[in-house]
């Protein structure tokens, strides 16, 4: 995705947006926003490459500066959530390297997670390895955890606002369990209604509402399959994502 200059009121960055610590009283440094393990190899090294001044202008990754201790807490969570999701597209704790070749590096890495996702009552025990079909019952706080980082991080990315409480509403779930209304429901996306509020003044949000290419059907997409988001600010904050057209969240904060 291409780069957008931010040109929000200073007085909106002075805090962390997760412990909400003053941001110049802290040691601290950029986070990606979605979580870089989520992109292909590929994209985190043209993402890279752009941040060193050497890659193309369309392989810029959302950033933004938070506190080093509150970025370096999230790793474990999101490390986390990686295993899971390449668990439940590979079918199993253990793939087949031939077959899912990043999926059977990435959980032969964290065999931790992997000894903590067969301890949970899902069936996925020693006895019942070939249980089918596969399931399992994730550490659903830690995953949360890591969708609220990201909501929070792209609404201070792309509308400027730090939303330093708690979400109101958090959720998350596969989009194959979805209805087809509530697929509907959640894919749309209603630019009409943004536009009655327009976000804060020099936000990225505000060049994208005049860039038809910066946003199909009110997503934008940081890489296309692996990860997309929405953003709605007409009434609440609602941050909508879809990661590797598999898991869909939405989190809200009411005004």
């Amino acid at each position: 995705m291409r780069e957008i200059e931010d040109f929000t009121d200073d007085r909106l960055k002075a805090w962390c947006i997760h412990c909400g610590t003053g941001i110049a009283n802290i040691e601290s440094n950029l986070d990606h926003v979605p979580t870089k393990s989520l992109l292909t190899k590929k994209l985190r090294k043209r993402g890279a490459d752009y941040d060193r001044g050497t890659g193309d202008e369309l392989d810029y990754l959302p950033q933004v500066v938070v506190c080093r201790r509150c970025n370096s807490s999230f790793s474990p969570d999101e490390n986390y959530l990686l295993c899971v999701l390449h668990a439940v597209m590979a079918g199993s704790l253990y793939p087949d390297p031939k077959k899912h070749p990043e999926a059977a590096t990435v959980l032969r890495s964290n065999r931790h997670v992997v000894r903590s996702l067969k301890r949970t009552p899902d069936g996925q025990l020693l006895l019942f390895e070939d249980l089918k079909p596969f399931t399992l019952y994730p550490d659903i706080e830690k995953i949360r955890r890591v969708v609220v980082k990201n909501a929070r991080g792209h609404a201070y990315h792309e509308i400027g606002e730090p939303l330093l409480e708690a979400p109101d509403h958090v959720v998350f779930i596969p989009l194959e369990n979805l209805s087809p209304d509530q697929r509907d429901a959640f894919e749309a996306v209603d630019i009409g209604a943004n536009l009655a509020v327009w976000p804060e003044v020099g936000s990225r949000m505000t060049v994208r509402l005049f860039d038809e290419e910066a946003m199909v059907g009110g997503w934008i997409s940081v890489e296309a399959g692996r990860y997309r988001y929405s953003i709605d600010w007409s009434d609440a904050v609602t941050v909508k994502t879809v990661i590797w057209e598999y898991l869909a969240t939405e989190t809200r904060w009411e005004r």
